[in-house]
């Protein structure tokens, strides 16, 4: 420090300590948990780049939208493509709980999301009336291996009756998800063989793009529908011979389908609705600086508390400037430590939310991510305000 002279009471740095250390958690736990929203839901459907969305441009989410269920079959044809995954995403209601069932062929769902098998076993494809719970739903519903399970469509009174084959853990979103056959999901959804919500592809970039997998959408857009109503027998399951499955050719409009990155396939419908990295930091900045008037008022208050002693000091010598900038490094040191001190709070308490589940946002679990970003802005902050709060009331000493 630039005096020797302690001439803070420590009472008064204490507060000043307190209300500090609660703006930065505040702070720190809105800006952790909306980014954890905002980046767990851009990797929902897988990470890296080598994986693609076909799906639907007029739905007005991710899990509203369908595409025809025989793209599928075209796109799998493709040089290139490694695997490809028709999914049905259905919102239900079991045990009284909001969930999501993931209607999927399960051998190409797994060449896209490798599955950890914590209890049980995986399921088999015949076995058209089983389910596979993720761990975290598992653990939240109380869910074991053989236990039957009765699920409701919430957008049908419609009603499956599944026993559970096994708990597994993607570490994913996925987690909070039951995974089952995809004729089910699309009786829950309400649809019938033809449509599915998305298509998930991961493809050998040397080999082929997603421009060409649109170009085989557009040409298969400009065929007539071939439905020849095969697909109603079975009880609404695709026919299949050789382990080839046969779907039902529905016409569509090509503008009602698009292909994107799985990355980016999320941040599109969250852009939609205004929410990006730099909107999530100015909210939270915004909260910080609606919360930041009580600091201001502290830091006045303990230079007006100090006012004899800081004339005290101008009498023995000391001017204006060096008082201010001594004040303004004692306010500045207390501030960063209760800076550190409300970050550390926010992350334990963000991490023991976690642990409950009940961290929540459309059915699934935000995963937290303690982004350096965050910490860094929020050091930059508070520090840009107690300078201000500081040094305007010691300048008119």
């Amino acid at each position: 420090m630039l005096l020797g002279f302690r001439y803070l009471r420590k009472s008064s740095i204490f507060t000043l300590f307190l209300i500090i250390t609660l703006i930065s958690t505040v702070f720190s736990i809105t800006a952790f948990s909306l980014l954890g929203l905002y980046n767990g839901f851009n990797s929902y459907l897988g990470q890296g780049n080598n994986v693609i969305a076909v799906y639907s441009t007029v739905g007005s989410t991710p899990f509203s939208g369908l595409v025809p269920s025989d793209l599928a079959e075209n796109i799998s044809t493709l040089k290139g493509v490694l695997a490809c995954s028709p999914e049905v995403l259905a919102p239900c209601m079991l045990n009284g709980e909001a969930v999501f069932a993931r209607g999927v062929i399960l051998e190409q769902f797994l060449k896209l999301t490798p599955l950890t098998m914590v209890e049980g076993n995986l399921s088999t494809p015949t076995d058209l009336d089983s389910a596979m719970v993720g761990k975290s739903l598992a653990q939240r519903l109380n869910l074991k291996p053989g236990d039957q399970i009765l699920i409701q469509g919430t957008l049908t009174e419609r009603y499956l009756e599944l026993h559970i084959d096994g708990i597994y853990e993607s570490h994913t979103s996925m987690d909070d998800e039951i995974i089952i056959p995809l004729y089910a999901g699309q009786c829950l959804r309400a649809v019938d063989y033809g449509q599915v919500t998305l298509i998930r592809v991961e493809i050998d970039r040397t080999q082929i793009t997603p421009e060409t997998i649109y170009q085989q959408i557009a040409e298969e857009a400009s065929q007539p529908s071939q439905n020849n109503g095969e697909t109603n027998q079975n009880n609404g399951q695709p026919l299949a011979q050789s382990g080839v499955v046969y779907w039902p050719q529905l016409s569509f409009l090509l503008k009602n389908v698009g292909v994107v990155d799985a990355q980016t396939f999320m941040k599109d419908y969250l852009e939609r609705y205004g929410v990006t990295v730099e909107n999530v930091l100015v909210l939270s900045a915004m909260v910080f600086i609606f919360s930041s008037a009580s600091l201001a008022m502290a830091i006045t208050t303990l230079t007006r508390q100090h006012k004899r002693e800081i004339e005290i000091l101008q009498s023995l010598g000391a001017s204006k400037r060096t008082l201010k900038t001594d004040f303004l490094v004692k306010t500045l040191a207390v501030s960063s430590a209760a800076t550190a001190c409300g970050t550390l709070i926010a992350m334990l308490t963000l991490a023991a939310i976690w642990t409950t589940g009940y961290l929540q946002v459309l059915s699934h679990r935000i995963f937290i991510q303690f982004n350096p970003a965050v910490i860094l802005l929020n050091f930059i902050l508070v520090a840009a305000l107690v300078s201000l709060a500081t040094l305007k009331p010691t300048a008119n000493k």
